[in-house]
């Protein structure tokens, strides 16, 4: 009975751990939007309606580690995230 309550515990914790706030996502975004690609996504209406209102999107786009963003954005792994979200967004839209 400990192990699972610690288990849960362990959980809630790890779900908690990720709170990601609207000053997360603005100042991911504000590094991404120093990116070519990232700004194609901007100029296509169906990815800009996403980025601008998709709670799931700007949730994913606010967990990036903002110290490992700031540094290098221009780092391919950001726009397989980022692609990543919008694409499982659209095909779901699409459905």
């Amino acid at each position: 009975m400990v192990l699972l309550i610690d288990a849960y515990n362990l959980i809630l914790s790890y779900a908690y751990a990720y709170n990601v706030s609207e000053d997360d996502i603005q100042a991911n975004m504000e590094q991404l939007r120093k990116n070519d690609w990232f700004q194609q996504y901007v100029r296509c209406e169906p990815y800009r309606q996403l980025l601008i209102s998709d709670k799931d999107v700007r949730l994913r786009i606010g967990k990036l580690n903002n110290k490992r963003l700031a540094k290098n954005p221009h780092k391919e792994s950001y726009q397989h995230i980022v692609a990543k979200a919008l694409q499982k967004k659209i095909i779901v839209s699409d459905a």
